[in-house]
């Protein structure tokens, strides 16, 4: 009986430190594909096998196993590296106009286009339209004249 108990606290005990690693794995991803290479162009921390990107990843392990947070660590490379070192612009203050001059061109760009080009457009075409009455009576009086000229 004794050693079913030490089956089944060894069993939780490792599945407890599967998951911390699985939790670790995910933060670290997280961490690190927010993360821009400064060697590479275009590519996260994560995705580059460049030195200066693996230094960054062994850090942000480093942090991890320190217990900080996402946002401690972010920080950091922050204070340390400026705010290019990651891959989206933080949004606030003048870094808030990166986010929202795209939307606003996406959302205004069409209505501007609208009231600039077709609201205001003038008819070009103009077809002359008229009405069978008028034609009618127009053929009616050509007829006319043409029985006045025969006799």
């Amino acid at each position: 009986m004794k050693i079913l108990y030490i089956f089944i606290l060894m069993m939780g005990f490792f599945g407890v430190q599967a998951v911390a690693q699985d939790n670790n794995k995910i933060d670290f991803e997280n961490i690190a594909g927010e993360l821009r290479c400064p060697t590479c162009t275009g590519l996260s921390v994560l995705d580059s096998d460049a030195e200066f990107s693996n230094k960054i990843k062994d850090i942000v392990k480093e942090k991890l196993k320190e217990g900080k947070n996402k946002d401690q660590i972010l920080e950091f490379f922050v204070g340390r590296y400026g705010p290019w070192i990651l891959r989206e612009p933080p949004k606030e203050g003048l870094n808030l106009l990166a986010w929202l001059i795209p939307l606003l061109v996406i959302i205004l760009g069409p209505l501007f286009v609208w009231f600039r080009f077709w609201k205001h457009q003038p008819n070009k075409v103009d077809y002359q339209l008229v009405s069978r009455e008028e034609i009618l009576e127009k053929f009616h009086k050509e007829l006319k004249t043409i029985q006045s000229k025969k006799g």
